[in-house]
C-alpha cells in the first residue's frame, strides 16, 4: 500500500459555525492486490479528530497489519484496521474506499452497478458558506445559473442575520430551487424551534444538525417540535449512532459520510438500519477531492433510501488532483468506467 499527501487551495475561504479553511489536505491511497489496485482517499478534519500528522502516521502502519487479509472480508479488514488504534475514521476511509474499488474494477463494473445500483447520477446541492446577506444571494444566483437545483446554507453564528440571509436566498432564486441548511451545532434548542418555524414558511427541504452533536436531548426536542424534517450528522458517525437516533426519535433523517463512518462498509450498514426504521438518508461530504467524492456518490446511488446527495466540495478547489465526475443539469454523474472510474496521480 501507498499513499500521498495533496493540499488543494479552495477557491474563497469556507467559513461555517464551528470555523474556517483556505486549504485543504487530501491523502490518495492505493492498495494493492495481485495485479489489481484501488484507489481510496482521507481528508482529516475537526469533525473525525484527525489531523495531517495523524493520518500519515496511521496509514503508515496500515501494510503490515493488513498483509494476509482477504480483500473480500471487509468486517475482517476493518477488524485489523480498529486494531491499530481506534477512532482515525478518515484514515481507515481512505483504505475501505481503495478496497471497494479494486473489488469494482476487478468484476469490471462501476461501484455504484457493484453495490447493486441501477442509476447512475444523482442531484446534489452546492453549499454556501456563513457570508454576508448580499454575498450569500451573489453565490445562490451564481451556482443555480451554473445549474445547480439545490443549495445547502450555513448557518449557526447568529440567528436573526441566519433568517434574514435564508429569506433573501428565496426571494432571489424562487421557488423552484431546493433549499436546505445546516446549522453544524450552532444553536440551542429554543433557537433552532424558532428558526425551524421561520424555515417552514420559506419551504426548506431540512435543517441539518441544529444543536451540539452530543446534546441528544435538545436534538430530541427540537425535532419534536419542528414540522420541518431534522438531520442529524455530527452525532451519527456509526451504525451504533444511528441505531440510537433511530430508538430515541432524535431525528427524521441521518447524514452519512464516508469520512466519519471509515468508508463504505460501515456507511451502508447506517443506510441499512435507517431504512429499517423508516429513516431517509442523504450522503455529505467533507473538504474532499473527487476520489472520495465519487466514491460518495457510488455509494449514494447503490440504494433508493439515500434521498439526498451533498457532495459538492471538489468544485470548491483550485487545484484537485483527481479527475473524472461530470455534472449536468443539477445532476453529480458517476462515470461508467469500472470502480470509482476517477484518474488519480496514484494510478499505474
Amino acid at each position: 500500500m501507498e499513499f500521498k499527501a495533496f493540499v488543494s487551495k479552495r477557491n474563497s475561504t469556507f467559513k461555517i459555525a464551528t470555523g474556517s479553511s483556505d486549504v485543504e489536505t487530501n491523502f490518495i491511497v492505493r492498495v494493492r492486490a495481485g495485479k489489481d489496485f484501488g484507489v481510496g482517499n482521507a481528508n482529516p478534519s475537526d469533525v473525525t479528530h484527525e489531523t495531517d500528522d495523524s493520518v500519515q502516521k496511521f496509514l503508515a502502519l496500515v501494510p503490515k497489519r493488513i498483509i494476509g487479509t482477504d480483500e473480500e472480508d471487509l468486517e475482517m479488514l476493518h477488524k485489523r484496521l480498529d486494531a491499530i488504534a481506534e477512532g482515525n475514521t478518515a484514515a481507515k476511509a481512505a483504505v475501505d474506499i481503495a478496497v471497494f474499488d479494486l473489488l469494482s474494477k476487478r468484476e469490471g463494473k462501476p461501484l455504484y452497478a457493484y453495490l447493486g445500483g441501477t442509476r447512475d447520477r444523482m442531484l446534489t446541492d452546492m453549499t454556501i458558506g456563513i457570508e454576508s446577506k448580499e454575498t450569500t444571494v451573489q453565490k445562490a444566483l451564481k451556482h443555480t445559473k451554473s445549474g445547480f437545483k439545490a443549495l445547502k446554507l450555513k448557518v449557526g453564528l447568529e440567528i436573526e442575520g441566519d433568517i434574514k440571509r435564508i429569506e433573501a436566498v428565496r426571494d432571489a432564486v424562487g421557488p423552484s430551487v431546493e433549499l436546505r441548511v445546516d446549522a453544524n451545532q450552532g444553536y440551542s434548542a429554543d433557537q433552532a424551534i424558532r428558526f425551524c418555524e421561520v424555515m417552514k414558511t420559506l419551504d426548506v427541504a431540512f435543517v441539518e444538525q441544529p444543536v451540539k452533536a452530543e446534546d441528544y436531548a435538545a436534538l430530541k426536542k427540537v425535532s419534536e417540535a419542528s414540522e420541518i424534517a431534522i438531520m442529524a450528522d455530527e452525532c451519527v458517525r456509526s451504525a451504533i449512532d444511528a441505531r440510537k437516533v433511530a430508538r430515541e426519535g432524535l431525528a427524521d433523517l441521518i447524514n452519512i459520510k464516508l469520512m466519519k463512518s471509515a468508508g463504505i462498509h460501515e456507511g451502508h450498514m447506517i443506510n441499512r438500519l435507517a431504512e429499517a426504521t423508516d429513516i431517509g438518508t442523504m450522503v455529505g461530504c467533507m473538504g474532499e477531492i473527487q476520489v472520495s467524492i465519487a466514491a460518495g456518490l457510488h455509494f449514494a446511488l447503490s440504494s433508493k433510501n439515500v434521498m439526498y446527495a451533498d457532495l459538492d466540495s471538489h468544485f470548491n478547489f483550485v487545484d484537485d488532483p483527481s479527475s473524472g465526475l461530470t455534472f449536468e443539469d443539477g445532476n453529480l454523474i458517476a462515470p461508467d468506467r469500472p470502480g470509482l472510474g476517477i484518474r488519480t496521480p496514484m494510478d499505474d
